[in-house]
């Protein structure tokens, strides 16, 4: 899309005849236009992904098209990414090839563009893992310089749109304890686990097990969770927990006997 901002003036105006007879007319100048560079270069960023998991990579791609009437030369790319992750090394390509030696935080320089042309910019970005932020946002910078019939040559810098990618996490945590780092014969060992939803997902459809221990018996009817008695779940077989909304947890506990 051209955006061209035309102005032309106007003079009205009179003149008298040697007669005395009086004349109105008008006149109009030349016309003048300016063409917006922001409507007439688009700069379109985009990304193959909507959200990713810890550690796991998007593909960022920019494509720069020049739809103006000028030249455009002196092209540098730069781009700026939120915390949350960072740029891969070395996965940068400029119209499929690659260029690994090429930082889009320092920037790099594009060729020049004649009317008509494009040129595409992707790259890879990892997410942090573990986790430091639940969204990363991601923008380039592009200069560029034309010649201006009337300035000489004018530098520019404008940004692309705004990309935004959710990252999420899967993780939980279950961390068990027993209540005895020794025992004899006869005594009872009661153990505890809790399961936390440390990630940024609801977990759903928990079930819990726990394989006996060799040299001791299942104390029956010893289940727990979160303090209510479930006489008839045995660890052995397995069991089924509540969902965990993010940030929730679940404590399970059971007895066994030392044989």
């Amino acid at each position: 899309m051209q955006m061209i901002i035309t102005n032309q003036s106007n003079i009205a105006f009179n003149y008298v005849l040697p007669d005395g007879q009086t004349i109105a007319a008008e006149l109009d100048s030349n016309i003048v236009n300016t063409e917006v560079l922001t409507y007439s270069v688009p700069k379109v960023k985009s990304a193959d992904k909507q959200f990713m998991q810890e550690g796991e990579t998007a593909r960022h791609t920019v494509v720069i098209t020049n739809n103006s009437a000028t030249q455009l030369f002196n092209l540098v790319f730069r781009d700026s990414m939120s915390s949350g992750a960072t740029y891969v090394a070395g996965s940068v390509t400029v119209n499929g090839v690659s260029q690994p030696s090429y930082d889009p935080v320092a920037g790099f320089p594009l060729p020049s563009l004649n009317p008509g042309q494009a040129v595409t910019v992707a790259y890879d970005i990892q997410a942090n893992n573990p986790l430091t932020q639940t969204h990363v946002t991601n923008f380039a910078t592009l200069d560029y310089t034309v010649d201006d019939p009337v300035r000489g040559n004018v530098n520019f810098s404008e940004n692309t749109n705004t990309v935004s990618i959710e990252i999420i996490s899967n993780r939980l945590t279950v961390v068990k304890s027993v209540d005895k780092a020794y025992a004899v014969k006869g005594d009872t060992l009661h153990y505890t686990t809790v399961i936390t939803n440390t990630g940024t997902l609801l977990k759903s459809d928990l079930v819990f097990t726990d394989p006996i221990p060799a040299g001791t018996t299942f104390v029956a009817g010893s289940v727990k969770i979160d303090g209510a008695a479930f006489p008839a779940y045995n660890p052995q077989t397995g069991f089924a927990l509540p969902d965990l909304a993010v940030g929730e947890a679940v404590t399970v506990e059971f007895d066994v006997k030392v044989n």
